[in-house]
């Protein structure tokens, strides 16, 4: 989801009795440790037998820089860090990429196209077990964000025929008798209604020249999910690059699986049994429905967030479903009505109600959730005060904090316990609703 970011001026007022913070804020990129990117990591064969190749594949999408106006375009600025460390916990191998970005469009410089910034970095790692943390820092704010992953290296060489690690494909073009490929970096395939590819290599030091290929879907309990019809490829060559499709499948749960890709002796044998296995590779995939963009990890608390903004009645119709499924169904029927565009692919409405949760998650947080505090109720049906004002510390720890907004609307905030809890007071309720403007 995306995130809106603020930068508070703070003017310090002193008087006799009274110490007074006034707060004006103004729309910018608020600090943050959890930038958005996305990130793959493959092991195929190497072109020695001592070491393997490790693809390490990044995407950063443009709204998660900082983008600085220069004389007639916008610039941003990245270094993304990538260490393996093995199971001594031992820095085994270390690259630094750096990344600069142009644009002459502020829209894409927003973040408003979609577009991103993708880069692949391989690393040549002998066998093991490692750990790969993936370090992004924005040049342009020191902003960091961390991911990292576990992946178990191969000697390819060990076995008399083995599959490499499995990739996924947004395309395949064909340009000139080769083939150009787009992996796709998210984990997530749900959205993909025309089915995906996956790409891999096998490595054949056996006399043979075809193999039979199944995929499979299993969920996290180990439960095989489906398993495709057996699809032959010739692989006479020791390394054969292979893609297989994987169409949509409409009658999959939403939830997290492993896609598993298995080699087999070329059996006329319709039935897969173990004997037959020559090799197998996995990798995870989520299947999740997205909505109008945004990937909804819990959508049941989606569903409780819009008590800001919904109607009891409406959530009780979306929460009395039998699946995940016909509750995201009804969650953008609901979402639909509210579509201050309809027949465009945005819907302005959707994304700032929850850009404003988003927020408010991050800034209001107490006992509860920040969504569920009596600040973040405010924040998200009214959005941004224009001015606020802060007391300062009583003798007991008393805080109280008023927000005013340009409509001459106010609320008064108070913390009687000095950490942060601060509870509406006046007015004692709030009766409107969120409403996009």
């Amino acid at each position: 989801m995306k995130y809106l970011r603020y930068k508070i001026i703070i003017i310090y007022l002193i008087t006799a009795l009274f110490c007074i913070e006034l707060i004006y804020s103004q729309d910018n990129k608020n600090t943050a440790s959890d930038i958005p990117f996305y990130l793959d990591v493959i092991c195929f064969k190497g072109e020695s037998d001592s070491t393997s190749r490790v693809d390490v594949f990044t995407v950063v999408p443009y709204e998660s820089l900082n983008f600085i106006k220069m004389d007639d375009y916008y610039l941003a600025q990245y270094d993304i860090i990538i260490k393996s460390i093995d199971s001594n916990k031992i820095v085994k191998e270390e690259k630094r990429v750096h990344r600069n970005i142009k644009t002459q469009d502020y829209i894409s410089a927003q973040g408003g196209t979609g577009q991103f910034d993708y880069s692949q970095t391989i690393l040549n790692l002998p066998k093991g077990n490692y750990e790969f943390k993936i370090i992004m820092i924005d040049n342009n704010t020191n902003e960091i964000s961390e991911k990292s992953r576990t992946l178990t290296v191969l000697k390819f060489s060990d076995f008399p025929f083995s599959i490499s690690g499995i990739l996924l494909l947004s395309s395949i073009e064909e340009q000139n008798g080769k083939f150009k490929i787009t992996p796709y970096i998210s984990d997530n395939v749900g959205d993909l209604k025309d089915g995906f590819f996956t790409f891999f290599e096998s490595y054949n030091y056996t006399t043979g020249d075809s193999v039979d290929f199944v995929y499979q879907f299993v969920d996290k309990g180990g439960k095989i999910f489906e398993t495709s019809k057996k699809i032959r490829k010739y692989v006479k060559n020791s390394k054969t690059q292979l893609y297989l499709k994987i169409p949509y499948n409409e009658n999959i749960s939403q939830g997290n699986y492993n896609l598993r890709i298995i080699a087999l002796k070329p059996i006329n044998d319709t039935i897969v049994k173990t004997e037959y296995y020559l090799a197998a590779s996995e990798r995870s995939i989520g299947y999740f429905r997205t909505m109008l963009g945004f990937h909804l990890d819990d959508l049941n608390k989606a569903v409780k967030q819009l008590r800001y903004i919904a109607q009891p009645d409406d959530i009780e119709y979306i929460d009395t479903v039998a699946t995940q499924d016909e509750k995201q169904r009804r969650f953008k029927e609901f979402w639909d009505k509210q579509d201050p565009t309809p027949g465009t692919e945005r819907n302005e409405s959707f994304e700032e109600y929850y850009s404003r949760i988003d927020f408010a998650n991050k800034e209001f947080k107490s006992y509860n959730e920040g969504w569920l505090t009596d600040m973040g109720m405010v924040y998200i049906i009214y959005g941004k005060p224009f001015q606020i004002e802060r007391s300062a510390p009583g003798t007991i720890g008393r805080k109280v904090e008023r927000w005013s907004y340009l409509n001459n609307r106010q609320f008064s905030f108070v913390d009687n316990s000095g950490f942060g809890d601060f509870r509406l007071y006046s007015p004692p309720t709030v009766t409107e609703r969120y409403k996009y403007k």
